[in-house]
């Protein structure tokens, strides 16, 4: 069975964040021969303003009308050129590519079903980040289950996972994560296992993140194993400091949930993380 994803969603908009999203999504396509798929979600972020709700009067009625009916044609104009910009993109780079288009109708459940039959999921971050309007890029991991890879939209990397740090506390969601970032650690030059504050909770904390750089190590990556005090900073401080100042490209976490509730929520920890990522983020459940 292959380590690499054969399926690459990227969630695309037409921002030059978006392009460079798109980018690096099909040099990952390429690098792992993998079928990648550009998903446009045609009407989000296209909404009347908040003033022309108190329109009155069938000359008020009219106008509010044109104006959505421009505000539908530049989307659908902007959605041409998305098209264009991804087909070509795929094209130069030899790519199995196809686009798709999400309406107004069902975004947001066409999206999930969508990241639902992929190995890997990109999307930006924060807005524009090329989801539906009410979907988050926390709730698509929840409930798509898929691994997603957060390209930050402000992040000017050429490229993703040559120099990989994990952040590692030895839960399911570590490793799940661990595991569906192997196509990047078995290729990047170093991969670094991060614990924080191993003694608070854990019984063997001398040999905390041995054993998973010795399951790297078989793999065939470069690991070296760091444990340090978080001196009383909060772990995504820790974990986002240690990350920026090793000039990681790619910073590997499990997302954590509240099990013992019912609903699905995001931990403090992991939503702090993917809030305040400066560089691009894989991280699964």
């Amino acid at each position: 069975m292959s380590l690499s994803p054969k399926t690459i969603t990227v969630f695309l908009d037409a921002s030059p964040s978006g392009k460079k999203r798109a980018a690096h999504a099909a040099a990952l396509a390429q690098r792992w021969g993998a079928h990648l798929v550009g998903v446009d979600v045609v009407f989000a972020a296209v909404v009347l303003p908040a003033s022309m709700s108190y329109a009155r009067g069938d000359e008020a009625f009219r106008q509010v009308s044109a104006y959505a009916r421009q505000l539908d044609a530049d989307a659908q104009a902007a959605a041409a050129q998305v098209s264009e910009h991804f087909r070509a993109l795929c094209a130069g780079l030899n790519v199995s590519g196809e686009f798709r288009r999400i309406g107004r109708d069902h975004s947001e459940e066409e999206a999930i079903r969508i990241a639902l039959h992929s190995d890997l999921v990109v999307v930006g971050h924060p807005e524009p980040h090329g989801l539906p309007d009410f979907l988050s890029v926390e709730k698509l991991l929840l409930t798509s289950g898929a691994p997603l890879l957060i390209v930050p939209n402000a992040w000017e990397g050429e490229t993703i996972g040559n120099k990989i740090l994990i952040g590692w506390n030895a839960t399911r969601e570590a490793r799940r994560a661990v595991a569906d970032a192997m196509a990047f650690l078995v290729a990047a030059k170093s991969v670094t296992v991060l614990v924080i504050d191993p003694d608070d909770e854990h019984r063997h904390a001398e040999d905390l993140g041995s054993d998973i750089a010795l399951n790297l190590d078989w793999h065939g990556a470069h690991v070296d194993v760091e444990h340090v005090s978080s001196r009383g900073y909060s772990i995504p401080a820790v974990l986002l400091g240690y990350a920026e100042q090793s000039t990681s490209d790619l910073l590997v976490v499990g997302a954590y949930s509240h099990a013992r509730l019912k609903e699905l929520l995001f931990g403090g920890t992991t939503r702090t993380l993917l809030a305040k990522t400066p560089m691009p983020t894989l991280t699964s459940r």
